[in-house]
Formats: structure tokens, sequence, C-alpha cells
């Protein structure tokens, strides 16, 4: 996985709305600079598009408070490494001189890439699960921007986090990775998913979103608590992988809008005690690179 984090300066003081659709723009408009091919392949709608975005930070109201001359980051996770590293390089060493969004242009102060073995980053998330006690285990997602679920054979989205539509749906973006092995088929892990994933507890709402050009897009943001069990299954670690893995890839309709974007934690009821204990605490999302644990190399590009 390669993880781009831009800086810009903001050339005005204000407030805009939500910044994911116009950033998902911006990039993808760098990209084509970059490979005209490789952007038309990635914004194909009938491939599961293997990146996802984290935008600007925003408030409440999924809005940006901007103060000129002050600098401001976004991050792009490009989860198939080999797919992306030529445009990349490119992109990176180009003199970009600004970004445009919404009708300001921002200019780039340096863009930091990042890489990590997605592979070895997701073996030690599900190792992590394996060596937890209990019989079962708890995972909690935060859903921090408005997300969608697709509803199968259908453009219709789904608002509600059933279990069958999260998971699936992550192992899909995860076995569509060309580094990585297809862990198992999504249909079998679907039924697995159905019949020993639950919720056991949620307090979420739904909030609304520009996605630009007129169009606006609901989903719901909140806590979502889920409760695996079948532990002895290797569809259980699997499991626990997949919830990790969700915070660098997002979940769900314009993920790679930075729609869907969440933080996990893990939790493990202790055998005969009934008390919980702490696998993993969520760290803040507000940046790309969620404190996970990872091979990585680091470069910057001043521009």
């Amino acid at each position: 996985m390669i993880q781009l984090k831009f800086h810009l300066m903001s050339p005005f003081t204000g407030r805009l709305p939500f910044t994911g659709g116009p950033l998902r723009a911006a990039f993808l408009n760098l990209l084509r600079q970059a490979d005209a091919e490789l952007s038309s392949q990635v914004h194909d709608a009938s491939e599961v598009r293997t990146y996802s975005l984290d935008p600007f930070p925003y408030d409440r109201q999924f809005m940006t408070l901007f103060k000129e001359g002050e600098e401001y980051t976004f991050g792009v996770n490009l989860l198939d490494s080999e797919h992306y590293a030529r445009a990349i390089r490119q992109l990176v060493i180009a003199n970009r001189t600004g970004i445009r969004l919404y009708h300001h242009l921002f200019p780039v102060r340096r863009i930091d890439l990042e890489q990590v073995n997605l592979e070895t980053t997701m073996a030690s998330w599900v190792e992590e699960f394996k060596r937890a006690r209990g019989n079962s285990v708890v995972v909690t997602m935060y859903f921090l921007t408005p997300t969608q679920l697709s509803m199968y054979g259908s453009d219709m989205g789904c608002l509600l986090p059933q279990p069958e539509r999260v998971f699936p749906a992550l192992l899909r973006v995860w076995n569509r990775i060309n580094q990585a092995t297809s862990l198992e088929r999504v249909s079998d892990y679907r039924e697995w998913v159905e019949k020993n994933v639950s919720v056991s507890y949620h307090r979420i709402h739904t909030e609304t979103v520009p996605l630009g050009r007129g169009r606006d897009f609901v989903g719901f943001v909140g806590k979502v608590v889920y409760v695996v069990g079948d532990r002895n299954s290797p569809f259980a670690a699997l499991t626990g992988g997949l919830a990790r893995f969700a915070e660098v890839s997002n979940i769900g309709k314009n993920r790679t809008a930075g729609l869907g974007r969440v933080r996990t934690v893990l939790e493990t009821a202790a055998e005969g005690r009934g008390r919980k204990t702490r696998i993993r605490r969520g760290e803040s999302v507000s940046r790309t690179g969620r404190g996970q644990t990872k091979n990585t190399q680091t470069t910057s590009a001043k521009v």
C-alpha cells in the first residue's frame, strides 16, 4: 500500500462543505496527468476501486474551517502498490503548483509518501485476533463519515450497518488487491457472517453531505458493536483482520471520496469472568496512517 499525504496552504479564510468529493476529483485529475490510462481504469465503476481518501479535517457538520496561509492535509491510500507505483513516482516528483478545490486554488507545499506492506500488516491483525482469549470477540466500529452500504444486485443503498453487508464488502476489496492472496470466497464468507456475527448495540443516525455537482449523499454515522462468535473458525480471525483493514480502505459507497471512514476497537470477553479485555484502542483518524503495525518506507517531496 502507498499512503500519500498532501500538504496544502489555504488561499482564503472561510468554510467549505465536506471536501471528500472535490478532493477525489482533484486527485483523479493529478493521476490523469501522470497516467491517463490508469486514471480511466481507476474511475471504472464496474471495478472494485483499490484506493480510499481521507479528507481535510471537519467539524460536526462535516464542514472545514480554513484560515488563509495555514497548512491543511488530506490523504490517499493506494491499496495496490504495484498498480499505482509508476504513476505515483511521476506525480510526486512533478512540479505541482496547486490543487483547485471548489473556486479556490490551494498551493501544494509538499507530498509525503509512505509504503506499507499490507499483506504483512493484515497477517499481524489476524494473529492479534487469534491471540485474544475468550469465546467471542467484540468488534466496535465508529462510523465517522456518512456510510451507505451496497445492496447486492441493486444500485440501492442500505442505511443499516448489517454485518453481512459490512464484512464481505471489505473482503471483496481485499481480494481485489493484486499483491494479496484471495483469502476466501466472498459468498462462503457471507454465509458464515450471517450465522456468526451479530449486532449487540448501536447508536447511529443519518447525515447528509454534498458530493459536488449538486449531488447529496445520505449515510449513517455513529457507534456499532458486533459480536463475532465461533472463535475456532478461520473466518473469525479473518473478520478481526478485515475490521482493522476498514481503517485504511473505508467502507461502502463513495469510500473513495472519504465516506465510510471508521475507527475500530477490538475487545474480547474474558472466559468465565464476564469482563472485557481491551485488545486495541483505536487512535485518531484525522490523518492517514492510523497507528497500525506496519513495515514502511517514507519519502517526502517538496513541490
